[in-house]
């Protein structure tokens, strides 16, 4: 896997390049046309030059003058040339296409003559040395019966390319400095901003379970960190959390158990010792106390399965009122003998889709919850529609209050004045909250204060 680092490193540092090479080489086609408009500025004043040199103008040949011909440039431009102490170049030819003046310094070099492409527009060109020239043709009127005839001049380009070449070098050589000087910024500022990530990895190695309570410190952290930051912080929130739980869940099993592991014990060493006085209510002890056990132990292997189940659990139309009515039934003793008067509001064709199973496991323990829990001679609603709550149950719990409700789905969770009893491990509704989690339902539960009402309500997320 590649670092941060080195992914910068390898988009940021080639784009940077490319933008620099565009760059210079921006800059350099910018000064070749700017050194070539100049080159071409000079040659324009030579063309014009040129021109006003060969216009002067000669008395009619009835006065005592003589007509211009082509070979009559010569004198002009010679002149012109030697002004211009030979940093041009030109050659004449007349309308035959025969030289008719020339520069001396081209020697035996010869232009081509103009193409009609070439009129009137500038380009480049080369000497038979090698020179680089830029020419330019045009053509010079030299009176009304002689005619245009063409001509083309040139200046040495050798100046302007020592001046590209120069400005190559430095472009060149600076690029490679701002690369580097690049590079290095790049580095130190990705080093610089990296290490705040390392610093958050060196912290969450530190975590331990016994160090969940500390958090990570966002202050001068990037903005783009932060919300990283405070998200690994809820996270340590959680993990404390869940972790107390479990360590008061393990004091709790182990309250639960050596009770009556202890009672087993103490009553078979007894029994042992004494053998003649031991009786039937001893055995009656030692078998409601490995009851406990045995309850205590399939309720945690229920809710270890239900909480591993994932993808295994199986969907199909359940109907909720039959669901009810067979949990109702099978709490029948335990209504009876507590005098709870259920009351049901039942929509027999309430169908959804949801596994039997686990939906038996909520109802069941939710009754269960509430007929056990709920004052002798009271009453327990039970609600049931096609509505978003699938179920609600309601009775009255006079010793509770809304701290309750935080804890009260914990696993071994039960009220101080309950602990003596022998028949709730307080995992019901721990295995109830689960199964319903499972299946992707919500359990809901809420306190009414003034009429001490405890409700639970079993509704689709």
């Amino acid at each position: 896997m590649k670092s941060i680092r080195s992914q910068l490193l390898f988009w940021l540092v080639p784009s940077f390049i490319v933008i620099a090479i565009l760059a210079a080489a921006t800059l350099y086609f910018s000064e070749k046309r700017r050194l070539n408009g100049s080159l071409d500025n000079e040659l324009n004043k030579l063309a014009r030059t040129v021109q006003l040199a060969n216009r002067i103008p000669i008395p009619p040949r009835r006065f005592g003058g003589n007509m211009r011909t082509p070979k009559d440039i010569a004198e002009n431009t010679k002149r012109l040339l030697n002004d211009e102490n030979n940093t041009f170049y030109l050659q004449a030819w007349d309308e035959d296409g025969a030289t008719v003046s020339k520069s001396e310094n081209l020697a035996e070099f010869q232009f081509s003559y103009p193409s009609e492409q070439h009129q009137q527009r500038h380009y480049n060109s080369q000497l038979a040395s090698g020179e680089d020239i830029r020419m330019h043709s045009f053509t010079v009127r030299l009176g009304p019966r002689v005619g245009e005839i063409p001509v083309s001049v040139a200046i040495s380009k050798t100046e302007t390319n020592k001046q590209l070449a120069t400005l190559t070098y430095k472009l060149i050589i600076g690029g490679i400095f701002f690369c580097c000087l690049l590079s290095f910024i790049l580095v130190f500022t990705i080093r610089r901003t990296l290490a705040q990530i390392q610093y958050l990895s060196e912290k969450v190695a530190e975590v331990e379970a016994g160090s969940l309570h500390n958090r990570l410190n966002v202050e001068g952290v990037p903005t783009e960190i932060s919300p990283l930051i405070s998200r690994l912080n809820q996270l340590l929130a959680r993990l404390e959390k869940s972790f107390e739980r479990e360590r008061q869940f393990n004091n709790d099993l182990a309250h639960e158990l050596r009770t009556p592991l202890a009672a087993i014990r103490t009553t078979s060493e007894v029994a042992m010792k004494w053998p003649e006085q031991s009786s039937v209510d001893d055995y009656r002890y030692i078998a409601e106390s490995s009851a406990q056990l045995q309850n205590t132990i399939d309720s945690l292997l229920s809710l270890a399965r239900i909480e591993n189940s994932g993808s295994e659990i199986l969907l199909e139309k359940v109907n909720v009122s039959i669901v009810i009515e067979e949990c109702i039934a099978f709490q029948s003793t335990l209504v009876k003998e507590r005098g709870i008067t259920v009351a049901l509001s039942l929509n027999e064709q309430h169908v959804i889709e949801s596994n039997p199973h686990l939906l038996r496991i909520i109802i069941s323990n939710l009754i269960s919850n509430a007929v056990e829990y709920a004052p002798k001679n009271s009453e327990v609603i039970i609600h049931s529609n096609n509505s978003h709550s699938i179920f609600t149950i309601a009775n009255l719990a006079p010793n509770l209050d809304k701290s309750d409700l935080s804890t009260m789905f914990d696993r071994l969770w039960r009220k101080d004045s309950s602990r003596t009893d022998t028949n709730h491990v307080g995992l019901g509704l721990s295995i109830a909250h689960s199964a319903a989690t499972a299946i992707s339902l919500k359990l809901m539960v809420a306190l009414d204060d003034d009429k001490q009402m405890l409700k639970m309500s079993l509704a689709k997320e």
